[in-house]
């Protein structure tokens, strides 16, 4: 007879249509209820994942912890996945997702003593192809799906092979089922489900109530029980993921192969309430930078490793990458909760990393009478050239109507700054926000004495809509904008053109009301977002006696020039700012929208002079070629190349996940104004109660892009660390050193572009440290790794896109290569810190 592995499970989200409240009281309840079925029913076995829900249960009922130990321990309960809960599988970092296992992990060891080999993400929406590295070097051989649906795959198997960007492979069930039954109905679901799957000689079926908790009914379980005593064709047995998969791998010894990401699955979940994938992203940057300089200051000064409010922030981060709180398919609740969530962990990282600063500080002189410091530490493992600001104040208050106006002195030379609009609006000349073009030393502080002399007033710069158009050509990049537009005419870098005229243009697409979903394809309408008339542009800036020209300079000086344009389109406005340096071949782009429109999404399009023949973007640890028909999902960089032509276009973002590219035009989606949690279902269609609704994306949204043309092989080759350099800036502070201590000197380099620190952390298993690389361009690399001013100078290899984990041994100088997820040891870590 064919085996039938029953899964029985409760889908149980910790927040989507309710508050993590709710999720935690439906943990409790649900499973109570179920480990009372478990001893009701002989041979009845449940399956469960997710730490986070073990924790509330271990947190708030005690009791019922303890009775869950017993029934895993019994066999009547089985840890299923592992993870800490189940994320979004596209957009956070592969650090992230490592992190979220390794939390798992290290809680379902301790207090289960269960290692999980099959992972499961049933309702993430997609998967990214780097997930297969960290899921065979996470200790898995297994991993179930629900998305994307059979209609996605060539082939209707629900097993088949995955292949990973490394070449590792694991084996992947897609459960044709979902995850889900109707309360009471899992006994006819499954005899409905069993006649397609015929030609399976092994088949699993997923089932139990879900989405709010509930699991199996005791209805269900005896109608399950009178099926298998009445059937003859199929023998069905309480089972287990492992179960399942141990038996699949005996009956088929060849499955389909997949080399490519599991996407797009709900194309509007790479762009739907984009401040938390904002805000996700400015923790990551934060958590794990923060990290890096807590590790410095620790093994080079002496201050102690904050551990406690790193975990913190990581769980705060891990939490928010939840499967319907970062793709924004949740309700208004729960993108404040989530919101909030993130603002704790970014307050506790500011506090770190200040606290590292001025540890690695130490040893600085004393102020210069008459100056302020400005220091940045730079966090990564190479030296970076670019512009760099940082508030201060003058040595002392400025009484007079003079502008103080900055010199910086920076290793004993002069280097180029200037003085740009403070961010307070207090109209005393004290604030000064100074921005310089500079080098920054590697993993080290960077000390800038600032001086400053008088001028008769604050600069003004000439005006340029009198011109067709204005051109900043530095010599290695040439940026053109029309002052009838106010958009971009021409960017070139050493003679050859990147983008065409009406770049960065504005425009609204008919959307649906659906947070999953991705526009009206019917409809392609569009409407643009236009230059507004000077009285409109005053209006639009708060300028009540004036007109201003819609396009004009707002900042000039020796480092850069920006240029604000500012639109309008019905009741919504924007601004755009180039801002664009006097050296370097690559420029940023700021962009400011009060948006008020409802179902529509918003993109910036960018035109390229020629169509290019591919698409790439950013990965968990790597990069794959992206569907130029579809709307895609990325990291920190989208970009468009041609190997015939040797171009490439690489946008760098920090923190918008979706983008297309058709014909040739590059765009990047920058929100949707969809329903909160809106779907039509049995009752019809959503959103038709005569009465106000809230809409995401109503008010003020922000962006910074930076863009990057170049000779297609060098852009891809540096393309990483540049996007590392955006996301997680130099610290810049500004400090008067007491003169104390001695200079901490370099913490680590690395003299390979291809190869990009991921982490380097306190680790969990041992008392030390972990440092953590990949290589980023699919191509074996070697590379050279000092640490700590020499105490350790080694070499190290990496395959393309392989991740390795070392061990910094500073008794032996070397780093020692350990497993990618870190196995807690009671024994070896302080009770305050497991707590």
């Amino acid at each position: 007879m064919k085996n039938i592995h029953l899964i029985a499970n409760a889908h149980l989200d910790p927040v989507w249509l309710w508050r993590w409240q709710e999720g935690c009281s439906e943990a409790l309840s649900t499973f109570k209820t179920v480990e009372e079925m478990t001893e009701e029913f002989e041979e009845f076995v449940f399956n469960h994942n997710e730490a986070i829900l073990y924790e509330w249960v271990k947190d708030n009922s005690p009791g019922l912890f303890q009775k869950l130990q017993k029934a895993v321990e019994e066999g009547r309960w089985n840890i299923m996945g592992g993870w800490y809960l189940q994320p979004d599988c596209n957009m956070p970092s592969g650090e992230s997702i490592v992190r979220n296992i390794e939390r798992g992990r290290r809680f379902f060891r301790e207090y289960f003593n269960s290692l999980p080999t099959t992972a499961i993400n049933f309702d993430s929406f997609g998967h990214s192809r780097g997930l297969v590295q960290i899921l065979k070097k996470a200790g898995y051989d297994s991993y179930i799906i629900c998305r994307p649906a059979k209609n996605g795959f060539s082939f209707e198997e629900q097993d088949f092979e995955w292949e990973g960007l490394d070449g590792s492979t694991i084996l992947v069930h897609r459960s044709d089922e979902n995850y889900n039954s109707v309360w009471g109905q899992a006994a006819k679901e499954l005899m409905e489900f069993l006649p397609l799957k015929v030609e399976e000689e092994v088949t699993l079926f997923l089932w139990g109530v879900g989405d709010h908790g509930g699991g199996p009914s005791r209805k269900d379980l005896q109608d399950l029980k009178e099926l298998a005593e009445n059937n003859k064709d199929y023998n069905l047995i309480h089972s287990t993921p492992e179960a399942y998969f141990k038996e699949r791998i005996t009956k088929v010894k060849e499955f389909p192969r997949v080399s490519k990401g599991l996407n797009p699955v709900a194309e509007g979940c790479y762009t739907s309430q984009i401040r938390i994938k904002q805000k996700h992203r400015e923790l990551e940057n934060e958590l794990y930078s923060a990290e890096k300089m807590a590790a410095a200051a620790w093994l080079q000064c002496g201050r102690s490793y904050p551990e406690k409010e790193i975990k913190d922030a990581a769980g705060a981060l891990i939490f928010s990458e939840f499967h319907d709180a970062l793709p924004g398919s949740g309700s208004p609740l729960v993108e404040t909760d989530t919101l909030r969530l993130l603002d704790y962990g970014l307050e506790l990282m500011s506090r770190v990393k200040h606290s590292a600063a001025l540890a690695l500080a130490q040893g600085e002189k004393r102020v210069k009478e008459g100056t302020s410091v400005i220091l940045f530490y730079n966090p990564h493992p190479f030296d970076i050239t670019g512009v760099f600001s940082c508030e201060t104040g003058l040595p002392v208050q400025n009484w007079s109507t003079d502008f103080m106006y900055p010199k910086v002195m920076f290793e004993g030379k002069q280097i180029p700054a200037q003085a740009e609009k403070e961010s307070s609006n207090f109209n005393l000349d004290w604030r000064k926000k100074i921005v310089v073009q500079a080098t920054l030393k590697a993993s080290s502080i960077n000390r800038m004495d600032v001086y400053f002399e008088p001028i008769p007033k604050r600069p003004v710069f000439a005006e340029i809509v009198s011109r067709p158009k204005y051109i900043l050509d530095n010599g290695s990049m040439k940026v053109v904008i029309d002052t009838a537009t106010g958009l971009l005419k021409e960017y070139s870098v050493k003679g050859v053109r990147y983008l065409e005229e009406e770049s960065l243009q504005l425009v609204c697409f008919e959307d649906t009301h659906n947070p999953w979903g991705f526009g009206k394809w019917e409809s392609r309408s569009r409407r643009a977002f236009q230059l507004l008339t000077p009285h409109e542009a005053a209006e639009y800036c708060g300028l009540s006696e004036k007109v201003i020209p819609a396009v004009r300079i707002i900042e000039d000086g020796e480092v850069r020039t920006t240029v604000e344009a500012v639109f309008g389109l019905h009741d919504s406005k924007a601004y755009i700012r180039y801002h664009i340096p006097k050296k370097g071949s690559c420029f940023d782009v700021e962009i400011g929208v009060h948006f008020q429109e409802k179902e529509k999404y918003l993109k910036a399009i960018l035109k390229t002079p020629e169509e290019y023949e591919a698409l790439h973007g950013q990965i968990m640890f790597g990069r794959e070629e992206l569907n130029k028909d579809k709307e895609t999902v990325s990291q920190k960089w989208t970009m468009a190349v041609d190997g015939t032509m040797d171009k490439a276009l690489a946008i760098i973002n920090n923190g918008t996940h979706g983008a297309s590219y058709t014909g040739r035009e590059f765009g990047i989606t920058l929100l949707r104004s969809a329903g909160y949690t809106s779907s039509d279902f049995i009752m019809g269609k959503a959103l038709q109660e005569e009465q106000w609704a809230p809409r995401m994306e109503q008010g003020e949204r922000f962006y910074h892009f930076r863009i990057q043309g170049g000779a297609a092989a060098e852009v891809e080759r540096m393309i990483d660390r540049e996007a590392l350099v955006f996301n997680e800036e130099p610290y810049g502070f500004s400090f008067c050193p007491p003169e104390e201590g001695e200079a901490a000197g370099q913490f680590i380099t690395i003299d390979n572009p291809q190869v990009i620190i991921s982490a380097v952390k306190r680790a969990e298993n041992f008392d030390g440290y972990i440092l953590r690389v990949y290589e980023s361009t699919g191509k074996s690399a070697k590379a050279n790794i000092r640490m700590l001013d020499g105490r350790i100078n080694q070499e190290v290899s990496l395959g393309g896109f392989e991740v390795k984990s070392y061990k910094i041994d500073l008794a032996e100088g070397r780093l020692t290569e350990t497993g990618l997820i870190e196995e807690y040891q009671a024994e070896n870590r302080d009770e305050a810190i497991r707590d």
